[in-house]
């Protein structure tokens, strides 16, 4: 291993140090005055290779540009991402070597030539190397593997060069920001055969012929033939033109997608993180499909951070939906409220994702369906344990099985 984490930079050797370069210099000049031309040739010819590696690893760095492109900064998880990166070396003097290292997290997998990280758990080491004439830019391309969801950032690449005779090393961090967003794994679903309630319209049907005057869905150019009632006008002055307003189907389900983080964890830590995973999957399916049929579905968590996000069928709900999962952590915090309720549209189904581990599962279903909120549990683990819910309101998720028959109703 040669990461940078294990190897530091090479130290110039004392005879070509400060006061090295003194003592040749003596050398020489001593000899030549004893008329020792041999020894004078030998020890100025050590002197000047010490100083030109000095300067050259003084400078080797300098005006070192490093960039980064994706094919695209969000994928979902198991996808494959194309990254592209630059090296420039902007100035006249030639670098014989330079290499540039990226820490990436392992979760990026780019394939056997990363090496782990000893000093950052979860991240490794890759290594770029070539060698630059005066203003050569050197590129590379790497895949990337998405293994696991979350939000990634690839920070400033540590460079490292030095001079031709291989006497010294200078190392460096050249700033370089890129973010990286990992979305749950989204599996494709042909129908939902959830038992949802209230109402029980036909999740298939595309739009509802009712709309809700009171309930804006998005706001779009006016069109000839909208109705004057419809105009936005405070929109229509921000931006200039006619904005209208399109209204949410009045007979469409509500839906509130909500996630017991707290839940998980009771789970033993070697099944914790998959469960998690798994119930995260199932939550971001339901919310892309139900926002295809035009079905309004809104998020809450009381993870890290906590979300509230009301239902709504606007079309960049979805995309809002799998940011906010890609961006949940693990775990929750005493101080995040644990379920909003007074957010909750009144008479929207939940859908409620929770670990088998949970000891308060009956009174939190009895909570919400007091409120008026019929519940679906989707309970993940393997537990034959059935809290107080009725069997036909409960789908469980267990890690290998087809999810996509699952959430079908197939299953």
């Amino acid at each position: 291993m040669y990461n940078p984490d294990v190897r530091p930079p090479q130290a110039m050797p004392a005879l070509f140090g400060g006061y090295g370069l003194l003592f040749l210099l003596a050398v020489t000049l001593l000899a030549a005055r004893l008329s020792a031309p041999w020894v004078a040739l030998l020890a100025g010819s050590l002197c000047l290779v010490g100083l030109l590696a000095r300067l050259w690893a003084r400078y080797s760095l300098a005006r070192l540009t490093y960039g980064r492109r994706l094919s695209s900064p969000r994928a979902f998880c198991g996808d494959t991402l194309v990254l592209e990166t630059s090296l420039g070396n902007r100035k006249l003097l030639p670098l014989p070597w330079v290499e540039a290292w990226e820490r990436l997290p392992l979760a990026l997998d780019p394939g056997a030539a990363i090496e782990a990280s000893p000093e950052t758990p979860g991240y490794g080491w890759l290594c770029q190397g070539a060698a630059l004439w005066p203003y050569q830019r050197a590129r590379w391309r790497h895949a990337l593997q998405c293994r696991r969801r979350g939000v990634y950032t690839l920070g400033a690449v540590r460079a490292r060069s030095g001079d031709p005779f291989g006497l010294a090393e200078r190392e460096a961090w050249v700033p370089a920001d890129l973010e990286v967003v990992v979305y749950p794994r989204v599996v494709p679903l042909r129908r939902l055969g959830l038992p949802l309630r209230h109402p029980a319209p036909d999740l298939t049907s595309r739009r509802s012929l009712v709309t809700d005057p009171t309930r804006t869905a998005w706001l779009r150019d006016y069109q000839p033939g909208d109705p004057q009632r419809l105009i936005h006008w405070p929109a229509t002055a921000h931006q200039g033109t006619l904005q209208v307003r399109v209204l949410e189907q009045a007979t469409t389900l509500q839906v509130s997608l909500v996630l017991d983080a707290r839940s998980f964890q009771s789970a033993l830590p070697l099944y914790r993180d998959p469960l998690f995973e798994l119930a995260l999957s199932a939550l971001a399916s339901i919310a892309v499909y139900l926002s295809e049929v035009g079905c309004p579905v809104g998020l809450y968590t009381d993870a890290s951070p906590p979300t509230a996000l009301l239902p709504s069928a606007n079309p960049a709900q979805p995309r809002l939906i799998l940011e906010t999962l890609a961006r949940v952590e693990p775990h929750w915090t005493a101080q995040a409220e644990r379920w909003p309720l007074a957010r909750l549209p009144r008479g929207s189904a939940v859908i409620l994702a929770a670990s088998d581990a949970a000891h308060d599962l009956g009174p939190t279903v009895a909570l919400l369906e007091g409120a008026g909120h019929p519940v679906v549990l989707l309970l993940a683990g393997r537990s034959a344990r059935v809290p107080g819910v009725l069997v036909e309101r409960l789908v469980r998720l267990v890690p290998g099985q087809d999810l996509a028959a699952t959430l079908e109703g197939w299953a």
